[in-house]
């Protein structure tokens, strides 16, 4: 896992979304607007199975995040792990993206409702950041 500054630290917990970039079959980039959940050591992502995100992290783990707030940007390199396994993708939902999607459901309908939209987590484990400092706005 890559060391944090307290000033990328707090970057990244007060923004949720940012640009995925992964690699298509043939090489080319795939980016993605997604939102994240970062537990301070992992970012997190939700989705369904059959997007082109996941599909290419399952091929290829190279991962990029581009967290952009205006003229400032925290790039983020990383490994990813597509998780598939129903139990395992409504653990994490639950241990980590609880009341993130402002959805009130029990346990059982949040089950139901991940295995019905055929969702995958991605978590993507940091190797390095850019740049180390960020600019004041």
């Amino acid at each position: 896992m890559a060391e944090l500054s307290t000033e990328q630290l707090e970057y990244i917990q007060t923004h949720r979304n940012a640009l995925l970039a992964t690699n298509r079959k043939q090489g080319a980039p795939q980016l993605t607007l997604i939102s994240y959940h970062f537990d301070g050591k992992d970012f997190t992502v939700s989705t369904r199975g059959a997007t082109q995100k996941a599909k290419n992290l399952s091929r290829r783990p190279d991962a990029s995040l581009a967290i952009v707030d205006g003229g400032r940007q925290l790039i983020v390199y990383g490994k990813a792990t597509v998780v598939s396994d129903p139990d395992e993708v409504l653990r994490l939902h639950l241990s980590r993206m609880a009341g993130g999607g402002g959805r009130s459901e029990t346990p059982a309908e949040l089950a139901e409702r991940l295995r019905r939209e055929e969702r995958v987590i991605i978590i993507i484990e940091p190797q390095s950041y850019f740049p180390a400092t960020l600019r004041a706005p």
